[in-house]
């Protein structure tokens, strides 16, 4: 079961309605799903995993929208040193599935250098009607701002598995991402469950609910 708060801190209010920008991009985080056993124990000590989970999904009459669907999210490590907003992030998760009926999450998990990571783009599909559709999309410059992540971060050390949420629309004023979470320690050791099925290598009894850190797009949770 994942939880929420019903208080939605918008910054969306500042953005402008314009055409998706839905390419293809390349991140220097790897994904553990593509690497072999050999290649993640070797790194296992020096790099970090980060554990999240993003629904794809179309959700309907969504923030005075038919539909809206969340299509690129993306995080930079700190300090932020790209040379423009069209420099690729450090981690990126745009793998929108071809088929949007699929429910639920699709799980991932990255090595990642350690370091703190700040949100640095998302990207949300919406649609007013078959013809009229257009996006929301937020780039770095507008989500980091004098060396502070704006939108949030969170953190991996070292040899550390971190799980930093789950990630899906709220649509309570209008579309905008949401970090939601296991509810109890019985819904996280069930999470986990799933992530050790589907990458064996990892020793899930380590990993750490360390939520992405945010003001804007969640709020605090601890495990009871």
């Amino acid at each position: 079961m994942l939880s929420r708060s019903v208080v939605l801190a918008s910054l969306l209010t500042l953005l402008c309605v314009t055409p998706a920008a839905l390419g293809e991009s390349t991140t220097a985080a790897v994904r553990l799903d593509k690497m072999s056993s050999d290649e993640y124990s070797q790194v296992k000590n020096t790099k970090g995993v980060v554990l999240l989970a993003v629904n794809w999904n179309r959700k309907w009459n969504c923030g005075g929208f038919e539909n809206a669907q969340v299509r690129k999210i993306a995080f930079d490590r700190m300090p932020v040193t790209k040379p423009s907003d069209d420099a690729a992030a450090d981690v990126v998760l745009d793998d929108v599935p071809l088929i949007f009926t699929t429910p639920g999450f699709d799980d991932y998990a990255f090595v990642v250098e350690p370091g703190e990571y700040a949100l640095s783009e998302f990207t949300i599909k919406v649609a007013r009607s078959i013809r009229d559709v257009g996006g929301f999309n937020a780039k770095r410059s507008f989500l980091i701002k004098d060396g502070k992540a704006l939108g949030g971060s969170f953190e991996v050390q070292a040899g550390e598995i971190v799980y930093i949420g789950h990630f899906f629309l709220d649509c309570l004023r209008q579309p905008i991402p949401w970090r939601y979470y296991p509810d109890g320690q019985d819904a996280f050791k069930e999470y986990l469950t799933k992530i050790k099925s589907k990458y064996p290598d990892l020793d899930v009894d380590k990993a750490q609910f360390r939520l992405f850190q945010t003001t804007q797009f969640g709020n605090d949770y601890k495990l009871p």
